[in-house]
């Protein structure tokens, strides 16, 4: 699904102009993302929650040439879904 797809079902279901719609979802994307920036905890029922987690230093392997090379550190975005939404995937695989 697209941004302008969310948009639109948005809009429809909640009777919603499809600019407010554009605008609330804008500002929600930021509010999320300040906060991840903040190390912080996101947590949407029924979704479930985003987090910021470190990624330790590792040792990589080029296939072809064997070269080892180490990959530093970073930060990473993790999602972990909510029960509810695992169970409607899991729903879909019956």
């Amino acid at each position: 699904m697209t941004n302008k797809e969310l948009i639109s079902e948005i809009a429809q279901t909640t009777g919603m102009t499809k600019v407010l719609t554009e605008q609330l979802l804008r500002e929600t994307c930021n509010i999320i993302s300040d906060a991840l920036v903040e190390n912080k905890t996101v947590m949407l029922q029924n979704l479930g929650s985003f987090e910021v987690k470190e990624k330790k230093e590792r040792l990589s392997v080029h296939p072809k040439t064997g070269v080892r090379t180490l990959v530093p550190p970073k930060m990473q975005v993790n999602f972990k879904p909510s029960t509810a939404l695992k169970e409607d995937i899991k729903r879909l695989e019956q």
